[in-house]
């Protein structure tokens, strides 16, 4: 019934916001008509009902300034001042009360995105084009720009799946509060906000010199978006957000899809037995991995790696970059092969082991749990729990218990 008559309430009350607003409306339009080289509006085609494009209009916030290339500046450098006051009050989405009286909007329902993010949408995300797009939505008092696409796509569906009279005045009454307050405007540590990518986020926990081989992993696979960084030691300016030692409270990444890009051993075995998240294998798409090959969860395999048949590597592990697996080795979890180190057949290695720089490891060795084997050296023999060795090539110098 509500879905019915709902058309009627729209044109209603945008005809009352915009007699009510007039004088608001000629103010900012003759600011931004100065401050943007007389253009005050933005006007810009976007997705409504059922995909059907219309032209949504805004006042314009941002300039048209461009670098020497001919591109436009970052989003900050083209707020004016008069921009990012009409953008913190939310006075930007008032001339959009003439799409609602055309019949494109509605004055609640999902807010309509970019016409290149359309043919991203999976069938969930897909559904939010049920409805008209809207002003204000569920999506917009639940955090607005400063919650993830996930989280955004998910509170979009459920307000298309439960539209109602009370939902819609929530709505209303949230969004006002909102405003006052100045909240989710932007994304953290950007402008406005970031651009929609159909691939799954994730986020990397460590951001040391081991983070950026990952992040070089995960740009080669084109498999996830990275959605954030968490750092044990974040810089005030920096993009990270939460400290490691409060991670178990950071309900951000639960069932959330995470990497633990931090190279020593123990920590990263500290963290995963913490958190409450999904841990996700990646390879490097220059690596050679066998289809008869295991691999554990968390487990990274760096540029160029080559991992041969019937090896069963446990989780959380590193391959490093150009090191190779024979066939048939097995790993235990947390175990760390540094550059260019190599693995015979059958070699079998402990949790917690790390593996050098260009060490190698004969066929048919056993490595205990918790060895530290050096750069360059050669095992020729099985090397008990707890170990350190260290040799040149061709023979052990010593091992001794760490």
């Amino acid at each position: 019934m509500y879905k019915t008559i709902k058309p009627f309430f729209d044109i209603v009350f945008a005809a009352i916001g915009i007699i009510f607003l007039l004088p608001i409306i000629l103010f900012i339009t003759i600011g931004l008509y100065f401050a943007n080289n007389g253009k005050p509006f933005f006007i810009q085609p976007r997705p409504g009902k059922n995909c059907k494009v219309f032209r949504i209009i805004k006042f314009k916030t941002m300039n048209d300034k461009k670098d020497a290339s001919g591109n436009l500046l970052p989003d900050s450098e083209r707020l004016t001042t008069i921009g990012k006051f009409v953008r913190k009050t939310s006075l930007d989405e008032i001339p959009q009360l003439l799409n609602v009286l055309k019949g494109d909007m509605s004055i609640v329902g999902p807010r309509p995105l970019l016409t290149d993010y359309v043919h991203l949408y999976d069938a969930f995300q897909n559904q939010r084009h049920n409805v008209k797009p809207g002003i204000t939505g569920w999506a917009q008092v639940n955090g607005r720009n400063a919650i993830s696409w996930d989280k955004k796509f998910e509170l979009d569906v459920y307000y298309v799946n439960n539209i109602s009279f009370w939902l819609d005045v929530k709505i209303l009454f949230l969004t006002v509060k909102k405003v006052i307050k100045s909240e989710g405007i932007s994304a953290k540590d950007v402008a406005t906000i970031e651009p929609f990518s159909s691939l799954p986020e994730i986020y990397l926990i460590g951001a040391g010199g081991h983070c950026k081989v990952v992040v070089d992993v995960l740009e080669s696979e084109k498999k996830y978006s990275i959605r954030k960084i968490l750092d044990d030691n974040p810089k005030a300016d920096s993009l990270y957000t939460y400290t490691i030692e409060k991670l178990e409270n950071v309900h951000i990444l639960k069932d959330k899809k995470c990497i633990i890009s931090i190279g020593d051993n123990y920590i990263r075995e500290k963290i995963a037995s913490r958190l409450n998240t999904n841990y996700v294998m990646t390879i490097h798409s220059s690596a050679v991995v066998s289809k008869f090959a295991k691999i554990g969860e968390g487990t990274q395999i760096m540029a160029t790696a080559v991992v041969n048949p019937e090896a069963i590597i446990g989780k959380h592990c590193i391959i490093n970059t150009g090191a190779i697996i024979e066939h048939d080795c097995v790993l235990g979890d947390y175990v760390h092969i540094s550059p260019n180190a190599t693995l015979g057949g059958n070699v079998i290695v402990g949790e917690f082991t790390q593996v050098g720089i260009g060490a190698t490891v004969i066929q048919s060795i056993t490595i205990g749990k918790n060895v530290v084997i050096g750069a360059g050296t050669v095992i020729i023999e099985d090397i008990p729990d707890n170990a350190v060795v260290v040799g040149v090539p061709g023979k052990i110098i010593k091992y001794k218990e760490a």
